[in-house]
Formats: C-alpha cells, sequence, structure tokens
C-alpha cells in the first residue's frame, strides 16, 4: 500500500470528462464521426434502451457524451439498472454520477485495493435500494471528503464517516422519520430516519470518497424480534458496522451481532442480505415495500455464523425495555436484574432511550428456571417486576414506568391468559398429543361420538391451561389446514364464493406472546374496481408506524367486490373470522391482541363487524362512517373498546346525527356505571368527511387487550350467521334474538327473548370451580347441576373457533320446553 493520504482535489466534472483516469487522446473529425454513428455499447444495453419508452433518447445522450475511459461504468450502469430506472434516469443525472465516482477514485489513495467489480457494484450505482433517485453524490462527496483526510484505508475512511458524519448533519434515529427508505437528501432535510434511512446515507457517502459500500439486513430476526438494516464496507473483504452506531473497537461489531449470529441461510425469512447492483437472481427483501423484486442480493448470512461451534453456557437472554407509560416512548433508565433467592447475585445496566435502533435492547444473560427480580429505578421512581427464567432462549420484558393506561377503559388490558405453572411430563404430553392430534384428523361424525382416554381427561382437570396449550398445538399440527395455510401464503382470506386479498406489513419488536395484529379496511364502496383498488392501496400506507407502542402485523384487506356494502353484508363476517384464524395458526399473532379498523366504506365495515363479533377483538374503529341500521348495535360493546371519528360537517347520509344518536345510545347502556361500554365518540370541529386526524390511531389502539371471558354479557343477534358470542352459542341465530347473561361465583343467570329455542353457555376453569355444583338461573328458574370438563368440549370449540382463548372446556346447553315455553338445561344432547 502507498504511504499518502487522502487529499480533496476539486478537478470537477469538467476536468473528469476530459481525462478520466488519464489524457483522452486527440481524434480526428473523421474519427469522430465515425465513433458516433456506430454504437460502442453491448447488446445487453442495446436490449436496455428498447425497454426504456419514451426515455431511450435520454439514454442515448448519455451513452454519446460519456467520455471513452468512464464508458464501463455507464455501461454497466444500463446492463444492470432496473426498468423503472431506465423509463426515468436522465442523461445529465447519470453522467454527472459516473463522472464523479470515477473522479474520487482517481484521488483515492486505496483505489489499487479496490477490483474492478467491486468498483463498479459498489461505488459507481447510484441508488441502493428502492429509495427516490437524487444527486446527492456531489453534496455528499464536498461533506464527507474533509472528514476522511488523514485515512489511508477505505476500512478507516469508512469508520470515520460513522463517527462524524451524522453528527454534523444532525441526523439521528427516530421513529418520526417520514419513511423507512429515504433517501439522502430526505434524511438531511428532516434530520430523522431509522435504520433502512441511516444505512442509505451512510452507503452514499462511502462511495463519494471510493469506499465500497452496500446495504445488508434482515426481514427476521430468528428471534421474531422484528427486522434491521445495517452497512457493509469493503476492506480488502466485506465487514459490517451499524450505520449511526461506530464502535470503538472497529468494523464487525455492534449490538445485533449475537442475533446475527443466529442467521439461517437456508431459511428465506432469517437470512442476511446485502445489496447487488448487478442482478444475481436473488432478491433483496424490502419489509417495507414486499412487492418489490428488482433489488438483488447475495445470501451473506455464513459470514455472520460463529467461527466455531458456540461453547454450550446453559444461559437465557433477557430483554429489557423500559417506557414511560404504555405503548410510550422508551426511556434510559438504571435496570437490576437481581436472583430472587439471592440479592447479593445482580446485575446492572441502562435501557435504552429513543435514540436506539427499536431492536437495541439492554441484554442480560440468566440461568433458567430461576426466579430474578427486576428493579427500574428512572429518578425518584421504581419499578419492580417478578420474572421466571424460562427455558426458551430469549425473552423481551416491557416495563412502563407509570401504569396508567393510554386509553382509561376498565376492560383495557383486564385480563392474562392463565399461566402454565406446571408443564406436562414428556410422557403425558406426548400420548396427549397424539390423541388430540387423531382427534382433529377424525371426520365431523366421528368426532361427535369421541371419548378421550380417562388419564387425559385427568390431566385436563388437574392441570388446564397445559392441556389447552397443548390442544392448541395439535389443531395447528393437525393434516386439516392445507387450504387455509395456501390461502395465508397467498395473502387473501376468503368465505364461501367471497375472496379478499390483503398486504402484510410487520412494524416493530416481536412481544413475548406474539405479534398484535392490526387489519385495515379502505374507501371506496360502490364504485369500479379501479377507483376502489386505489383506495385499498392508499389503505397500506395510511396509518402511519407506530414500532415505539409494540411489535405488530399489519394488514390491508381488499374488499371482496366493489359493491356498496362491501365490507358489511353476511359474507363479511365469517371471511374476517377466516382471516383471523390464518393469522392465529400461521402469523404468530397473540390472539387477545387483533385490532379492526377503517375508514369511510372501511369504518362502516368496523362499525358492523366490530359490533357483531366483538370477542375477537381488542379494540374497534371507524372513521368518517355510521352505524347500519339492521346490522350495527350498540347493546354488543358492553365489553369491548370502539372508537369512533367524524368531521361536525360530514352530514352526507345522516353520518353525523347517526353517531350522535349511536353515542346517546352507549350513554343511556352505561348509565351510572363507569366499568362497561368502553366506547367513545369523537366529533372533529371544522372538519367534513375527508382529512380526519386518525393516521396515528395504532398508538392509540395498542394498550388494549382482549377480555375472552367478561363476566357479563348482552348479545343482540343482528344476522342468521354469528352463532359465537364470547361464552355463548346459538346453532339457529336469528335477528333480534337477545340474550343477557352473568357468570360469578360458580353461578349463571341467563335471561333470553322468547324468539331464542336454545343456546350453550360455555365456561371453564377461567369463569367457574369445577369443584362446585354450577348453579344456573334460566327467566328466574335456578338449578343446581355438577359439571365436568371435558377434552372433547375443549377440542369441538376449538376447532369451531379457531382461537386457544375462545375455546372452553366444559357447557351446559339450554332449550325451550315445548310445553311450557320456557328454557331449561337439557337432559340431553
Amino acid at each position: 500500500m502507498r504511504n499518502v493520504s487522502f487529499k480533496f482535489v476539486a478537478v470537477g466534472i469538467a476536468g473528469a470528462f476530459m481525462f478520466g483516469f488519464g489524457c483522452a487522446h486527440r481524434s480526428s473529425p473523421e474519427t469522430k464521426a465515425k465513433a458516433e454513428s456506430t454504437p460502442w455499447w453491448s447488446s445487453a444495453v442495446a436490449q436496455k434502451l428498447e425497454s426504456a419508452g419514451s426515455n431511450r433518447a435520454e439514454l442515448v445522450t448519455a451513452l454519446k457524451q460519456i467520455p471513452s475511459t468512464q464508458r464501463e461504468g455507464l455501461q454497466f450502469l444500463l446492463e444492470h439498472m432496473p426498468e423503472r430506472d431506465a423509463r426515468a434516469l436522465r442523461a445529465d443525472y447519470l453522467l454527472e454520477n459516473v463522472a464523479l465516482a470515477y473522479e474520487a477514485h482517481l484521488q483515492s489513495p486505496w483505489r489499487d485495493q479496490i477490483p474492478n467489480d467491486i468498483f463498479l457494484n459498489d461505488i459507481l450505482p447510484y441508488a441502493s435500494v428502492n429509495e427516490q433517485r437524487d444527486a446527492w453524490r456531489k453534496k455528499l462527496r464536498e461533506i464527507s471528503a474533509p472528514l476522511v483526510t488523514e485515512c489511508k484505508t477505505p476500512g478507516e475512511a469508512a469508520q470515520q464517516l460513522n463517527r462524524k458524519l451524522f453528527p454534523l448533519l444532525k441526523v439521528r434515529y427516530s421513529t418520526e422519520r417520514n419513511r423507512p427508505d429515504q433517501c439522502p437528501t430526505e434524511t438531511m432535510a428532516s434530520g430523522k430516519a431509522t435504520c433502512t434511512g441511516l444505512a442509505i446515507l451512510l452507503v452514499d457517502a462511502c462511495p463519494s470518497v471510493d469506499v465500497p459500500a452496500r446495504v445488508a439486513g434482515t426481514p427476521m430476526w430468528t428471534n421474531l424480534r422484528g427486522n434491521h438494516t445495517w452497512v457493509e464496507v469493503w476492506n480488502g473483504d466485506w465487514h459490517f458496522t451499524g450505520a449511526a452506531e461506530p464502535d470503538p473497537n472497529g468494523l464487525d461489531r455492534g449490538w445485533f451481532a449475537h442475533d446475527a449470529a443466529q442467521a439461517k441461510k437456508d431459511v428465506p425469512q432469517h437470512s442476511i442480505y446485502a445489496t447487488s447492483f448487478k442482478p444475481t437472481g436473488l432478491a433483496f427483501p424490502l419489509v417495507w415495500a414486499p412487492a418489490i423484486t428488482w433489488v438483488s442480493a447475495v445470501n451473506v448470512s455464513e459470514r455472520y455464523a460463529p467461527k466455531s461451534a458456540p461453547t454450550a453456557t446453559n444461559k437465557m437472554r433477557l430483554l429489557v425495555k423500559v417506557l414511560d407509560a404504555p405503548a410510550g416512548k422508551r426511556v434510559a433508565a438504571q435496570v437490576t436484574v437481581a436472583v430472587a433467592t439471592n440479592r447479593a447475585t445482580r446485575f446492572l445496566a441502562t435501557s435504552k432511550d429513543e435514540s436506539a435502533d427499536l431492536n437495541d435492547i439492554v441484554a442480560f444473560e440468566l440461568a433458567p428456571n430461576t426466579k430474578y427480580e427486576i428493579a427500574v429505578m428512572d429518578g425518584t421512581r421504581i419499578v419492580h417486576r417478578d420474572f421466571v427464567a424460562a427455558a426458551r432462549a430469549q425473552e423481551l420484558v416491557t416495563i412502563p414506568l407509570d401504569d396508567t393506561p393510554v386509553l382509561r377503559f376498565a376492560s383495557q388490558a383486564c385480563y392474562a391468559p392463565p399461566p402454565i405453572k406446571n408443564p406436562l411430563s414428556s410422557a403425558d404430553a406426548k400420548e396427549l398429543r397424539a390423541a388430540l392430534t387423531e382427534f382433529f384428523a377424525a371426520s365431523a361424525e366421528k368426532q361427535s361420538t369421541w371419548k378421550f382416554a380417562a388419564s387425559a381427561e385427568k390431566l385436563l382437570r388437574e392441570n388446564e391451561p397445559a392441556v389447552r396449550q397443548a390442544a392448541w398445538e395439535a389443531y395447528r399440527g393437525a393434516p386439516i389446514h392445507n387450504a387455509a395455510k395456501q390461502d395465508f401464503d397467498a395473502k387473501q382470506a376468503r368465505f364461501d364464493k367471497y375472496l379478499s386479498p390483503y398486504t402484510v406489513k410487520t412494524v416493530g419488536i416481536r412481544p413475548t406472546n406474539g405479534w398484535a395484529l392490526f387489519i385495515a379496511m379502505h374507501g371506496g364502496g360502490g364504485a369500479p374496481k379501479e377507483l376502489n383498488d386505489s383506495q385499498w392501496k392508499h389503505m397500506q400506507i395510511y396509518y402511519r408506524e407506530h414500532p415505539e407502542a409494540g411489535g405488530y402485523i399489519y394488514v390491508a384487506l381488499r374488499a371482496p367486490n366493489d359493491t356498496w356494502n362491501g365490507f358489511y353484508d353476511v359474507y363479511v363476517y365469517p371471511l374476517v373470522a377466516n382471516l383471523v384464524r390464518q393469522f392465529l395458526m400461521f402469523g404468530d399473532v397473540d390472539a387477545n391482541k387483533v385490532f379492526i379498523m377503517g375508514y369511510s366504506h372501511g369504518g362502516y365495515g368496523a362499525f358492523a363487524i366490530g359490533p357483531k363479533m366483538p370477542d375477537r377483538f381488542a379494540a374497534i374503529h371507524a372513521s368518517a362512517a355510521a352505524p347500519t341500521d339492521g346490522e350495527t348495535t350498540a347493546k354488543t360493546l358492553r365489553n369491548t373498546i370502539f372508537t369512533c371519528m367524524v368531521g361536525e360537517k360530514d352530514t352526507m347520509y345522516g353520518r353525523f346525527d347517526r353517531d350522535k344518536k349511536f353515542a346517546a345510545e352507549i350513554e343511556a347502556l352505561r348509565g351510572d356505571r363507569t366499568d362497561i361500554y368502553p366506547v367513545a365518540v369523537e366529533i372533529k370541529a371544522g372538519h367534513g368527511h375527508s382529512g380526519l386526524p386518525d393516521r396515528d390511531k395504532i398508538k392509540d389502539m395498542y394498550a388494549a387487550v382482549r377480555n375472552p371471558v367478561p363476566r357479563e354479557l348482552t348479545w343482540l343477534m343482528t344476522d342468521k350467521v354469528i352463532q359465537d358470542f364470547f361464552w355463548l352459542h346459538v346453532p339457529a341465530p336469528a335477528k333480534k334474538q337477545e340474550i343477557w347473561t352473568s357468570c360469578r361465583d360458580n353461578r349463571i343467570v341467563l335471561t333470553a327473548s322468547s324468539n331464542v329455542v336454545a343456546a350453550s353457555v360455555l365456561f371453564d376453569a377461567r369463569l367457574i370451580d369445577f369443584t362446585k355444583p354450577v348453579q344456573i338461573e334460566l327467566n328466574g328458574a335456578t338449578t343446581s347441576h355438577k359439571v365436568e370438563p371435558t377434552l372433547r368440549t375443549l377440542c369441538e370449540t376449538l376447532a369451531r373457533r379457531g382461537d386457544p382463548e375462545l375455546a372452553f372446556t366444559g357447557k351446559l346447553d339450554v332449550r325451550k320446553d315445548e310445553e311450557t315455553g320456557m328454557l331449561q338445561v337439557a337432559t340431553k344432547p
């Protein structure tokens, strides 16, 4: 290597045009004319010109004006650029980019260390992924060159840029950035970016001073905490660094190194990829734009794998995230983790605040199967949590310093599934799983008379939480879900002849119990397909991302047709139920964190779907919509958060008046109580139908948790489709049938309208004590019954609902007596 330093010489673009890497030879007019009339470029470039459409002339201009010493570079770009760029990029943009790249290379003290293929693929390109194409190279070179004047290798220069560039530009990590894939100009203007935007900025700054660089990332860590993007730089070989996260110890270090070492080369979702301008046959997974497949990549997972087999440590990793409030902002606070039985054994660290990447979470290595006490101190505030280190490799605990919910509704976060205190033995688990799998694979006729072994029923009586989990795992793994899995893989939900496609976006870090699911429904309705498609596309980006609130999956659902009531007809409700079932079975979703929301046409859908099946959702939101007569009832929202936003000028179809009437109905139903009907109608002064300030609703809703077993239910049926409502089942529902019921202290009180012919009251250890008799009062008459939990009931309700939290182990059937016309507990099945 030559012992020289990088000195920025303002040769200028004109000088680069003149000599490239040396002086251009003068040519005669005849030679010049011949060169211009005979294309010098490759057949691949000629093919790209054919696909450039009306932009062909710009590309030809660039080809004719490029200096001969830079032809190889322009030809490389044109051969390999995406067609969208071939149809859009101007000649002056391409000529400036190529000239500046060659000029920086000419002046670089390490140019002899850079192979030509690396220069072409990782210095010359004008973009990294799908970011907006802007002329960043000149400005970034002017800023970056003075920062690296004393550097002698590309690796040194990359580290110096990572240390100096971001503070100089006043750019920081922030989830408040405009979008994930910001170009350098956007990031420098706002001063905010997340990992992808920061990586793009550093990757562009490096080539501006002849440092090869490329974007690297994974669509999902193996621990399912989310995706991440970082930077690789060339220094004789490829090395990694976190953008805006310089490590004083050099390259190949960072908070994500442990997670990256777990990457799986043969599992696309958990692989690590690096971008390549030259097509490779492999697409870089753009989590923020999954439909784009024209960004090429190489799978580099093996480079991040440990050089030798990791030593077995018998440790688990505890990650602790501290928030100022539920669904609030991350704060830096002192975290102490101590062994509960020996507080002298403790670990200290400081949690990460909003300046750190969302995936950068303070970690502790703990002994499994040990009880710990977590203490978080922030000034005068101290919060304590108990934690039992399980056998799993890693677990995330989120601790808010203020436990006050964002939404102050009584049912907001009042439920947590009963924990499994005593895991099943290996032998019991194996025997039980085999029996459960056999049941789920059997025909409906055989299931109706199925009898499980007495030993399995005993396990249920003694350990319901563990058996419920085993039944759910067996149901998910049963060979009966091929069609549902195909729909899930194809991103579509169906019922009967109706089919709804959807898009999927993962935001933030996976919570311990699985992802939250937000289902968003678009506007439009009775309109041409093109308009509804455009509304659907807009809904895919409508609600702002809030990863700081918690990890979630965002699903933008397309209506199954283009009719006026596409989101609120009888086929929609089972279709949405099938969509939720898909994500519970295959999408790693927390059953108690499912949300649905919509605007205009989609808002009407929320007004219909939510009150009909509130047992499916933690919270529901409707904007610019109103209740539909005969389809929406306020009565069923006794236990489920429902919010509505409407403009005071939105009077079309009576929306404003209908919403005011709906709010009055809720007030009447709530009466003097504050623990029921967590419903709010928000009227926005000065607003009409469009432009409501609801784009941050995900953050408002996220803290909500569904309670699948509320103690009181009011079910007014509005169709013939919905047969289940929390812990009630009606085999033949019909409009205007109504049931009021409660369950407390092993006493069930049920009152039904006269048109209810039959119903089932479902329960389990969450609602009753099976060791005691259950009293049931039916329309004023009380009887007492000894009931037993059964595996068949658990499996039947699990298969019917497809939701482990809405599966029950016991039931009492009630039917109308033909002689008296009164409901009675059925004595025969």
